[in-house]
């Protein structure tokens, strides 16, 4: 398990997904963040360039 950050791009990287499926990886993040699974790694920062760290980080 890694302790790198999330972002959109690298989470459709990794499942080889294409930009066209962005909103489907946006819902899965969000549900992964409404789970407790990840959390924003900066608040502040806007949703564009949001990164997320594993709950355990």
């Amino acid at each position: 398990m890694s302790s790198r950050t999330l972002t959109n791009t690298t989470l459709r990287e990794r499942f080889k997904l294409s930009e066209k499926q962005r909103n489907t990886v946006t819902n899965l993040i969000a549900a992964a963040v409404e789970a407790g699974r990840i959390r924003r790694k900066d608040a502040g920062s806007g949703n564009k360039f949001a990164e997320y760290l594993p709950y355990w980080a």
